[in-house]
Parts: C-alpha cells; sequence; structure tokens
C-alpha cells in the first residue's frame, strides 16, 4: 500500500535573478594557413592593395568614356583617389580636391577589419593554448602589424605618385583607418563585446553611445530625404546640364555614394543648430540660408533657398534631441542600477555621442578647389557649443527620467 507523502511546496525554492547568453570566440582546431606576422603584415598590404584596385576599377569605368586621356594619366587619378580618401589632395587640373570621400574611408576601414580579424584567428591557431597575457599580445600585436603593413602600402603610394613631401598625410589618415578597421576585426574575433567593457557604467555608457549615434544617423538621413524629395527639380535640372552617359551616371551615383557620410554630417550639423557652409561667405542653418555662386554639382540642388528660414524649422532640433534621448534610455534601460549608476551611464552615453558627432562633422570638412570653395562643410565652434551641450544634458536628463520610472514600476 502506497503511503502519501506530505510535500512542503515552499521548502524548496528556485529564483532566475538573470539570464545572458555568453558567446566564446571560436577558433577552429586546424593549423593556421599562414604564420601570423606574415597574416598580419602582408595582410595589411593586400588591403592597402584591394581598396586602391576597387577605386581603379570605377576609374577604368569613366576611362572608357574617354579613352582621349592616357592610361597612365587615369592610373595616377585613381591613386590619388585613394589617397583622398586617407587625407591626400587629389588634382583636378590646377586644382586640389581635400574633401574626403568618408564613403570610401569606410570601405577600407572594412577591409582592414576583415583583415585584423584573419590574421588574429591564424595567431590563435598557431597557438591555441594561449590565454591571459599571451592572448592580449595577439590582438595588440595583429592591430599594430595591420596598421604597419597598411602605413607601407600608402607611404609607397604616396611617394611614387606625389613625391616624398605628400606622405605624412595620407600616411596619418591610414594609421587611423588601419588601426581602427583591425581594432575592430580582431576584437570580434577575440569575442570582445561593448557589454565586456568595466566598469559598469561605462559599458553602460558604450552601449548608450552607439544608440545615439546609430539614432543621429537615422535623423540625418531623414533631413537629407526630405531635403532631396523637396529639391528634385532643381537636382534634375543639373543633372541633365551635366549630360551623363551609361558610364557617367554609374560612376556619377558611385561617388555620391562615397561621399553620402559627409552630406549626412553636413545634415546632422544643420539638425543641431550649427549649420555649415558651401563657400566663404555663405550659411546654411535652421534660422537662415545664405548662397553665393555654387559649382554646377547635382547634390547642392538639395540646399534651400536663401533667405531667412520660416520660425518652424526650428523644431527640427527636437529631432537631434531624440538621439540624445535613445543615448540615455539604451544607457539604463537593461539591467539594473543606482542612482549614480544612472547619473554616469547617462553622462557617458551623451559624451561619447557628442564625441562621435564632433569626429563625424570634423572629418566631413574639405575643400573642393581653391578661393571661395577652399573650405566648406559644417561649422566646428557652433558643433561644439550647441550641439554638445544638446546630446550631453538630453542623454542624461533621458537616462535619469527612465531610471526614475523603472525603479517606481515594481512597486506600481
Amino acid at each position: 500500500m502506497r503511503i502519501p507523502r506530505n510535500r512542503d511546496p515552499e521548502r524548496l525554492r528556485f529564483t532566475v535573478s538573470s539570464a545572458r547568453t555568453v558567446r566564446l570566440p571560436h577558433i577552429p582546431d586546424a593549423q593556421p594557413l599562414l604564420p601570423w606576422p606574415l597574416a598580419a603584415l602582408g595582410g595589411g598590404l593586400l588591403a592597402g592593395l584591394a581598396g586602391s584596385l576597387l577605386v581603379a576599377g570605377v576609374v577604368m569605368v569613366a576611362w572608357l568614356s574617354a579613352l582621349a586621356i592616357a592610361l597612365p594619366t587615369a592610373l595616377r587619378f585613381a591613386a590619388q583617389v585613394w589617397l583622398l580618401a586617407h587625407g591626400g589632395e587629389l588634382e583636378v587640373g590646377a586644382e586640389a580636391v581635400t574633401l574626403v570621400p568618408l564613403g570610401l574611408t569606410i570601405v577600407n576601414g572594412l577591409i582592414c577589419a576583415s583583415v585584423g580579424g584573419f590574421a588574429y584567428r591564424q595567431g590563435r591557431q598557431a597557438r591555441p593554448a594561449a590565454e591571459g597575457r599571451v592572448r592580449r599580445l595577439l590582438l595588440l600585436g595583429s592591430i599594430g602589424m595591420v596598421s604597419a603593413g597598411y602605413i607601407v602600402f600608402a607611404v609607397i603610394l604616396a611617394w611614387t605618385v606625389s613625391g616624398a613631401a605628400a606622405i605624412l598625410r595620407p600616411a596619418l589618415g591610414a594609421l587611423v583607418v588601419s588601426a581602427a578597421g583591425s581594432a575592430v576585426g580582431a576584437g570580434m574575433a577575440a569575442g570582445l563585446r561593448p557589454a565586456h567593457v568595466r566598469p559598469d557604467w561605462l559599458g553602460r555608457g558604450v552601449r548608450g553611445a552607439g544608440a545615439g549615434t546609430l539614432g543621429l544617423v537615422a535623423a540625418s538621413a531623414i533631413v537629407l530625404a526630405t531635403g532631396t524629395v523637396l529639391g528634385e527639380p532643381r537636382i534634375a535640372a543639373l543633372e541633365a546640364g551635366l549630360r551623363f552617359d551609361t558610364g557617367g551616371v554609374v560612376v556619377w551615383s558611385l561617388v555620391v555614394l562615397a561621399y553620402l557620410p559627409n552630406l549626412l554630417g553636413w545634415a546632422a550639423a544643420w539638425l543641431l543648430g550649427a549649420g555649415f557652409t558651401v563657400g566663404t561667405g555663405s550659411l546654411v542653418s535652421l534660422s537662415t540660408t545664405e548662397l553665393g555662386m555654387l559649382p554646377a554639382v547635382p547634390v547642392f540642388g538639395v540646399l534651400p533657398p536663401a533667405g531667412a528660414a520660416d520660425p518652424w524649422l526650428l523644431a527640427w532640433l527636437s529631432l537631434g534631441a531624440a538621439a540624445a534621448v535613445l543615448a540615455g534610455v539604451a544607457s539604463v534601460r537593461a539591467g539594473r542600477t543606482g542612482p549614480l549608476g544612472a547619473l554616469a551611464a547617462g553622462g557617458a552615453a551623451g559624451l561619447l555621442t557628442a564625441i562621435a558627432y564632433l569626429a563625424w562633422v570634423a572629418s566631413s570638412r574639405g575643400g573642393l578647389g581653391s578661393l571661395r570653395m577652399a573650405a566648406i562643410g559644417p561649422r566646428l565652434l557652433e558643433a561644439l557649443v550647441l550641439g554638445v551641450p544638446i546630446l550631453l544634458f538630453g542623454s542624461v536628463l533621458a537616462a535619469m527620467v527612465t531610471w526614475f520610472v523603472r525603479r517606481r514600476g515594481p512597486a506600481a
């Protein structure tokens, strides 16, 4: 006969406070394809070569429509375009273009990221038992050697095309692009993520800054798309005047994509009140638009008509502030933290978003020739005075409000 058992449901209790999925980096159990130094240094050289060949291919498409130009001249032009993406100068007749195509810069950075990840994996496969300090040395060594190979390629190309006097700027640009790109690639291959940043408030700030920066990019895209729709008749008229053939349309489309991050940076400066210039004595801002003589470039058809702006345009500032709010909310939304932690996380998110904004608008400046068009792009002082406080204080306020609402949530 079965004897019933008295079970106390309160005797044993399991509580799950949090659950987190941890992804460990997967390093295949196989021999490396190449020795680690060769993979890193050679990969850096090949990354530079791959980016330059990509540019040369686009230039060759344009050259097919202008066969009267000598092939060496076209190849030299392609090399200068690649160097321009790293801070060099592009000679167009008697003029010098210094406006960096940030889209092409980003593409080269992505190439370096893939090479940095490959180099780190080769080093890990050669040392499968490496831990701690050795793994950190592999990470830093991969970044350093990929950057060294990339810089060597940039220096050789600049020396060949423009001489020894034109080496410094492309070399510095190549250092920034390759170091940032290979650090991202090698860090991801090593399993590093923003959530691993310590202390906790700083890791939260990094996550919030990522969300805020993406929000600012999205807001700038809305501004640029709105301007494109409103200025479509002017853009179409300017494009018709250039009379592109099929190859010209393809090349022009790629040029616009290469400068799209620059245009978004200009839109971000306009959105946060700083505004930008398109030549000496000009200004495009939320309050006014002052334009002079402009080159027949179709993208300039996006610019608003000259004159005092409608006061309702100031409402666009709320869209810029929304990016700051997004950064603050994202910094404290996950997990639990105290009021000081929320304050620090929101401040870090806002500050990092502001730094990303300043770096973005500063790198989108440059020149399209001499005299009046020698300096165009966002106004840096105004971006610092107007944009940074909006991003910083907006993020802090949003973080504290979010923390307060979440704190009262369980009690309600």
